[in-house]
């Protein structure tokens, strides 16, 4: 038993008993059977020696090969490849079912990399022409299947940054149809991401609570963060006039192909939602699709060549759309005991507050007057975001009572 498991079922049977929910001696009775009776792997010489011999192994072979790499034929080039990949994922299916799941998981990343190796030396040895994501879209759709069957977290969660880094690689690449779009106008790069992250946390809410569970959770995390990241610096767009200057010449058309794609994927994931009244349930989505209007919206006035006041509107828009969404996933989430949307509705309302005190007040104080000012504001609030956090979670996660 994990000694950090010990610890935390330490302070959870204080709780209970706290809550008259257990007796003083059935706590102590229940900590005595899980109590930490080993040693954790890190603390036993056997593994340590077998740590340092192991990756002194590899780096002889490496070296071997390298030295040698011009000499081995393709087909052995390729076979140990595959023969590698193969072997690291038969050893993480044996580990696994002899109950060593983190080992097993290890080595099914690690073949997962293998794979990626497999792809890029396929196309070094046959001198295959094209981008380098397209490459990063084979690798996650040879995961992603993989992932499911197994079914691993950690395959499933390298697939999706996987996919995430092929989208990156789109958008930074000029010569591809989002990178076109976004090479007319840079700041179309942040609703490019924007959209990206709408469609990760829609894509989370369609896992559901069942065995994908923890893969929801990744994925919503992943698209609320990329949703802040992207969102936060399209409410400067405006300011000092800057945004008049960079109107595009004509539609984004990717774009636009995108912002309907997230569009369908939340109203799909509006069907995934927990069970509730549908009046309750409709908000997340309403919320989400209050997003895509402003993202199309913004689309148009960079288009338009809107002059500088409406951009600031969409800049005072951009605020207010960032609060209110945090505001109903802090909501959402103590409703429906998802801890995540309550921890990054506190964030984003703690970041939005940050970017906007900067705004407001950086042309208004002095250099060592701002800092000090922002250091003590960032400090207040940040405690007052964290107990409201804690109150928050520490009330969703009571059991209701039954009416």
């Amino acid at each position: 038993m994990a000694e950090s498991f010990a610890r935390r079922l330490r302070a959870e049977t204080e709780r209970w008993v706290r809550d008259g929910l257990v007796s003083a001696p059935q706590a102590e009775a229940i900590l005595a059977r899980y109590r930490e009776t080993s040693l954790p792997w890190f603390g036993r010489p056997i593994a340590i020696f077998s740590l340092l011999g192991g990756a002194l192994l590899v780096a002889a072979v490496s070296l071997v090969v390298a030295h040698n790499w011009h000499e081995i034929p393709r087909w052995a080039k390729l076979g140990g490849v595959v023969a590698l990949m193969l072997a690291a994922h038969g050893g993480g299916l044996v580990l696994r079912a002899r109950g060593y799941g983190r080992a097993g998981e290890g080595l099914f990343v690690l073949g997962g990399g293998l794979l990626l190796v497999g792809i890029a030396l396929i196309g070094q040895l046959y001198n295959l022409a094209g981008r380098q994501s397209d490459a990063l879209l084979i690798w996650s759709v040879l995961l992603l299947p993989a992932g499911y069957a197994l079914p691993s977290l950690s395959l499933n969660v390298l697939a999706w940054v996987a996919a995430a880094a092929w989208y990156a690689a789109l958008a930074f690449d000029r010569t591809s149809w989002l990178g076109r779009d976004i090479a007319l106008n840079g700041v179309l790069g942040a609703v490019a991401f924007a959209i990206a992250g709408l469609v990760a946390w829609a894509l989370g809410v369609i896992h559901g609570d069942g065995e994908c569970r923890r893969v929801r959770q990744f994925l919503e995390q992943l698209g609320l963060l990329a949703l802040l990241s992207a969102l936060l610096p399209l409410g400067f767009v405006g300011h000092q006039e800057w945004g008049a200057t960079v109107a595009v010449a004509r539609w984004p058309v990717a774009v636009l192909e995108l912002l309907a794609v997230a569009t369908v994927a939340i109203g799909v994931a509006s069907f995934r939602l927990p069970a509730d009244r549908p009046i309750v349930r409709v908000g997340p989505a309403a919320a989400m699709l209050l997003l895509i209007v402003y993202l199309l919206v913004f689309v148009y006035a960079m288009t338009a060549h809107v002059p500088a006041g409406t951009l600031r509107v969409l800049a005072w828009a951009n605020w207010a759309l960032l609060f209110g969404v945090a505001l109903a996933l802090i909501l959402y989430g103590a409703r429906w005991d998802r801890a995540s949307w309550i921890n990054w509705g506190v964030v984003w309302v703690g970041v939005n507050a940050v970017a906007r005190y900067l705004e407001l007040f950086g042309t208004m104080l002095q250099t060592s007057a701002l800092f000090l000012a922002t250091g003590l504001f960032v400090l207040a609030l940040g405690w007052v975001l964290e107990w409201l956090r804690r109150r928050v979670t520490a009330q969703a996660a009571v059991p209701r009572r039954s009416a």
